[in-house]
């Protein structure tokens, strides 16, 4: 397929995708560089953490294409250089192989922002808009700009800094979730992947480019990548707000000081309990009501059921493969393939241990998740009891405030990428900037209402 018919995109890799058994990390014999053009099509990393050097090594074994880093300061730069010039960075576990087609890394976007056909973020949402900036005047015209994963707003902070070039409106993508369960071992040497995902959804703006780049990402992943209609999918849908903040919820909510010594530090999925895994189903549950009465709004046009799922249903597609028990979530959880992570502790004096509320699990999973999806539950009418509560108690030991009362009024709000704060604050404003590209090409069908 041509550049043509991707509408605008480069073709990245050809073929089917290619095992990850390979561990001399040498490209397939014969493959020629993605686009069948003389000039090779390029990627730019930018972030350093564990998915970034998962991708640094997937993508150079199942693309043809240059790679270039971008990091966040010169320092975290030497350190990547250093490791991938003197050693040379490899995976382990259930990826095993190297990334032999690094081209650049700096701390500079004039370095490797310009020539890039394709900029994926892989930084914590709290550093989205961050990176978003520096790198915004230095995208080409034809630059494709992907987030993985992209939590909750995502599509609004990158429209809003990015979203126009040439008069038009700019690609942007983002899959609901990282493609591995992976930790960084050593930076720019090793990296470990526990294990992958069977399949993970994407969203695009406009809307009509999701298939042309799920054809694309997964030929780069080697995974099944599947389109969806809106990012409202990947907010609703994300099942680390679920997850995190409810077992974190079930782990800690009644603790009130007490240290942990090593061996009575909870096991975050093995330890969670029945009824932790409740509360996880019934997080999820409401955000699925949350897309029921959006896509009723549109007459089912939109459609969101197909992503915005009840998490043991997640679990089960994403996981089953490697979980011996799927009959309830907490069955999943204490069976499933990420039995050895502990609940996040941090070291209160030597040897002893307090809950790190601190961790991502809360101050992103929170922010970024939980209070997003709530914030389009009030645009949609819907009551979230049980969101309400985390958020409530995550809010406490996170020092924020996001819940005042019953409406998201609280002073850390205001810099979220919150639907609100992008003056869309009703379901026909929602369903209209979401819809684009989408409601736009069925509206011609006998019967299909445009968005009132």
């Amino acid at each position: 397929m041509s550049a043509g018919d991707q509408g605008g995109i480069p073709e990245f890799g050809v073929g089917a995708p290619r095992a990850y058994d390979r561990r001399d990390g040498a490209a397939p014999s014969g493959s020629p560089p993605f686009g069948g053009s003389e000039r090779r099509s390029s990627i730019t990393i930018c972030g350093t953490g564990n998915g970034a050097h998962a991708l640094a090594v997937v993508a150079a074994q199942n693309a043809q294409c240059d790679i270039d880093w971008l990091a966040s300061s010169e320092e975290k730069a030497r350190l990547l250089r250093r490791g991938v010039s003197e050693v040379g960075l490899r995976s382990t576990g259930a990826i095993a192989a190297k990334a032999d087609r690094i081209r650049s890394i700096s701390a500079d976007p004039a370095e490797v922002i310009p020539r890039a056909d394709m900029v994926l973020v892989l930084v914590p949402a709290f550093a989205h808009a961050a990176v978003l900036r520096r790198i915004a005047p230095y995208l080409s015209d034809e630059t494709v700009l992907g987030c993985i994963p992209a939590r909750g707003g995502f599509e609004f902070d990158a429209a809003n800094i990015c979203g126009r070039q040439a008069g038009k409106q700019r690609t942007i993508f983002g899959l609901q979730t990282l493609p591995w369960s992976t930790r960084v071992k050593t930076v720019g040497e090793l990296v470990h992947v526990g294990v992958v995902k069977q399949e993970v959804f994407l969203a695009a703006l406009p809307a009509s480019r999701a298939t042309p780049i799920a054809r694309q990402l997964a030929r780069i992943l080697g995974i099944r990548i599947i389109p969806t209609q809106s990012f409202l999918g990947m907010t609703l849908g994300n099942p680390g707000q679920f997850i995190h903040p409810g077992l974190m919820y079930g782990h800690f909510r009644s603790w009130r000081g007490e240290e942990y010594d090593e061996d009575s530090i909870p096991m975050l999925f093995a330890d969670a309990t029945d009824e932790m895994g409740e509360l996880v189903e019934r997080l999820s549950r409401e955000a699925v009501a949350v897309a029921d009465r959006i896509e009723q709004r549109t007459e089912d046009v939109l459609n969101l059921r197909d992503v915005v799922m009840p998490v043991r249903d997640w679990l089960r597609r994403a996981y089953g493969h490697a979980t011996s028990d799927t009959s309830t979530t907490g069955a999943c959880f204490r069976t499933g393939p990420i039995q050895a992570r502990r609940a996040p502790v941090v070291e209160s004096r030597p040897g002893r241990f307090i809950p790190d509320f601190g961790y991502r699990y809360l101050s992103e999973d929170v922010p970024f998740g939980l209070v997003p999806t709530r914030a389009l539950a009030e645009i949609a009418d819907v009551e979230t009891p049980a969101i309400d509560r985390v958020i409530s108690w995550a809010q406490a030991v996170l020092q924020r405030t996001y819940l005042a009362g019953d409406r998201l009024r609280g002073a850390d709000v205001r810099q979220l990428p919150l639907p609100q704060n992008s003056e869309v604050s009703t379901l026909s404003e929602l369903i209209d900037w979401q819809s684009r590209g989408v409601l736009s090409e069925v509206s011609a069908r006998p019967g299909v209402p445009e968005p009132s």
